[in-house]
């Protein structure tokens, strides 16, 4: 299969065969099924110059379902094919006698050893075994999808593939879907469709070159073209012709352990090309059942966050945002994968979703519904079982609609109604006692019904963007977890029973007061909370109460009135997990607080309108060695800070903004090694750029903000543009 975009990746993986590393090296090469791994390497496994330096070879498929036992013997077949000396006995030796056979075999040659398509690192012990170091150049290439796999590799010695840009992905279409035409260029009149094929194949050279290779055999008609694509995902699964992609894909579905496939699947009833967010992923899959239970050691959403990072190292998922400390934040489903994992609920009868005007739910009797178009949400629902789950993403359904479905509704788990244009949660409910999920995020609620307090199973409630007053009969909820609101104020009588969510995890944006306060300390499994309009008075209280929460990770605290209300976290016991912060008021005494000293893990630090008086950089840097973000804004009143060498050396990304008595930034060589964005913003005494952002050699991105001054701006394309040539990207966001 041609490619266009391995020109990099054949470079390096013939460098890595061919340099002069005399140790025994081992060479991953990784990525999603029809990325192109084994033309890659096989390619270069075919030159003859790689021949003649290797003269003892072998290129061994490894299927999903092998012996060690026979792997060996495969191995050691095609290593002597050559050579007459096959040992008799070779077909009843054991594992340990093959390994022994192998490594006298090997031990003074110069090999290369091609293990393709590795699923597990299972046979590994006994292979690194067999596959001696002998210290002439030996080099083993292993293909995989499995990130677990490609970790076998020495250090610096793994290629990760990634997808075709855009305009790669046209020319390898281009080539194959008009090979008999001159030039191989598109017609106009096949422009617009053919763009939507592409799009369609995400860069994914298999389905590139399938697709293509299929329509080079079609008239050259519009009409013809537009009926193929809007049966794609019929002719994935059907089209003899394109069978070899659906099943080369299929074989990551195949290979996943049971508790993952359902995990999986569920992420097929997001939209095409959505951005799923972790966090709401999770609570999703907790919410239908799907996390097993690993001990008291570690909670549910401990362990979905390692399947979800299983299926992303399986190239299932990919990543396309990291949070401020490189945690991945939300994924996408491939397009060609999705369409599987759609494929796959259909025939399991496991979801059915709504996802373009003619989806046929008539015979589809799935336990959950995602609905992404405007359709007859009745009829839909009446074609259903006791559905599990309902996952609505358009915003309009009609004022009727829960009345008329709730027949099929009594089993439910999850309703997910984000962005939805209701004005009221919708009569009976309160009645679903099995309901573990309810998203009602950016709707048009005017407020939250006393009986939402009947959801005795509740686990998730989402207020985001919607109401802000919550009854007291939300902490009737006892088995609540997460609690998501943009302000939150809880009554008299509901701060006074707080105590009732002993299970809550998260807290966001809830408003304090002196109830609310002395009752956060009962949270003892909080994870992350998020706290505002705290009182000066409040103080030993709060500090108290969030003592008391071991398992924090991240925290958020605005004080009422940031220039009167200090916030004295004198009382503050160590929070051994805590990874992310902010503090917004001022400081006590205008300084760091010594508690900041007690948190260990911490990568994230936010401080704004701390009033402080010295440079805090070299408290900081002594006491977080692991930041890896710090956003300093309008919380200093110097005027110079001073970043020495060895300060900060896992930050990635430098904030600073607001500090309006700032003249100087000092920034010396050897400091923040890694830091990979810096952002300025409303610096108005920085009019020089700092000579010290040379040193900076990892810095990616210079990020300019409003209401610098013009001086700084003429400087940096003038006089001072040599300070920041080696940075590629220079932008005024």
């Amino acid at each position: 299969m041609a490619r266009t975009g391995n020109a990099e990746e054949v470079k390096h993986l013939t460098e890595w065969l061919s340099d002069t590393r005399k140790d025994r090296t081992v060479i991953s090469v990784c990525g999603m099924g029809g990325l192109g791994k084994t033309t890659i390497a096989s390619s270069i496994y075919k030159k003859e110059e790689i021949k003649r330096m290797f003269i003892c070879r072998a290129w061994i498929s490894v299927s999903q379902s092998y012996r060690v036992k026979d792997l060996l013997k495969r191995i050691l077949l095609q290593l002597m094919s050559k050579n007459e000396n096959i040992p008799d006995g070779i077909d009843t030796m054991d594992c340990v006698n093959l390994v022994e056979l192998l490594q006298r075999y090997l031990k003074d040659r110069r090999y290369l050893i091609v293990l393709d398509d590795v699923w597990s690192r299972d046979s590994w012990p006994l292979l690194d075994s067999a596959f001696v170091k002998n210290n002439i150049g030996s080099r083993i290439v292993i293909t995989t999808r499995i990130q677990a796999v490609a970790s076998l590799a020495d250090g610096n010695r793994e290629i990760k593939l990634s997808l075709l840009p855009k305009e790669e992905a046209w020319t390898l279409f281009c080539h194959k879907a008009f090979a008999r035409l001159d030039g191989r260029s598109c017609p106009l009149n096949l422009k617009a469709c053919a763009e939507r094929i592409v799009d369609k194949c995400q860069g994914l050279p298999l389905a590139l070159v399938a697709l293509g290779s299929l329509l080079s055999y079609k008239e050259m008609d519009e009409h013809e073209w537009e009926l193929f694509y809007s049966q794609l995902r019929w002719q994935l699964s059907n089209n003899p012709e394109l069978s070899w992609v659906a099943s080369v894909l299929n074989l990551s579905y195949n290979d996943l352990p049971s508790y993952l496939k359902n995990c999986f699947l569920y992420c097929g009833m997001f939209p095409e090309d959505y951005h799923i967010e972790r966090k709401r992923l999770i609570r999703l899959w907790i919410a239908e059942g799907f996390i097993e239970d690993r001990g008291p050691e570690t909670t549910l959403s401990d362990v979905a966050a390692c399947y979800l990072k299983e299926l992303a190292d399986r190239s299932l998922l990919q990543v396309v945002h990291r949070n401020e400390y490189g945690r991945p934040k939300r994924f996408q489903m491939h397009d060609l994968v999705r369409e599987l994992s759609l494929t796959i609920s259909k025939k399991e009868k496991f979801a059915t979703t709504w996802d373009h005007p003619n989806s046929d739910c008539s015979s589809d009797r799935s336990r959950r519904l995602s609905l992404h178009k405007d359709s007859n949400l009745m009829q839909t629902v009446a074609n259903s079982a006791q559905l599990r789950s309902v996952i609505v993403f358009v915003e309009g359904v009609s004022s009727s609609w829960f009345k008329n479905c709730y027949p099929n509704f009594r089993l439910l788990r999850v309703l997910s109604l984000r962005h939805c244009h209701i004005q009221k949660i919708p009569d009976n409910l309160s009645n679903l006692f099995n309901l573990h999920y309810l998203d009602l995020g950016y709707t048009k609620l005017k407020e939250v019904p006393r009986s939402i307090g009947k959801l005795s199973n509740l686990q998730t409630l989402y207020l985001k963007g919607s109401v802000m007053e919550l009854p007291s009969a939300v902490t009737m909820l006892t088995k609540l977890q997460h609690l998501i609101i943009d302000v939150g104020r809880f009554g008299s009588s509901a701060s006074n029973k707080i105590c009732r969510l002993e299970h809550l995890q998260v807290l966001k944006n809830i408003e304090a007061n002196s109830c609310v306060i002395r009752n956060l300390g009962c949270l003892t499994m909080m994870r992350s909370l998020g706290i505002r309009k705290v009182l000066e008075s409040y103080n030993t209280d709060l500090w108290i109460s969030i003592s008391k929460m071991s398992a924090l990770t991240s925290l958020s605290v605005i004080a009422a009135d940031r220039n009167r209300d200090a916030l004295d976290m004198s009382d503050l016991k160590p929070l051994p997990y805590l990874e992310k912060l902010m503090l917004s008021g001022k400081l006590d005494k205008g300084a760091i607080p010594l508690a900041f000293g007690h948190f260990p893990k911490l990568k994230s630090l936010r401080l704004c309108f701390s009033g402080l008086r010295e440079d805090p950089l070299a408290l900081l840097s002594a006491m977080f060695h692991n930041l890896g973000h710090l956003n300093l804004y309008r919380c200093y009143d110097g005027t110079r800070l001073t970043f020495r060498a060895g300060w900060f050396p896992m930050l990635k990304h430098l904030y600073l903004s607001s500090m309006g008595e700032l003249k100087e930034v000092v920034i010396e060589d050897g400091t923040m090694r890694s830091l990979h964005r810096l952002e300025l913003w409303s610096l108005k005494g920085l009019m020089s750029v700092p000579e010290g952002l040379v040193h900076l050699k990892a810095l990616q991105q210079l990020c300019i903000g409003s209401m610098m001054p013009d001086e700084f701006k003429r400087r940096l394309a003038g006089r001072d543009r040599w300070i920041v040539e080696h940075i590629p990207y220079i932008g005024y966001p």
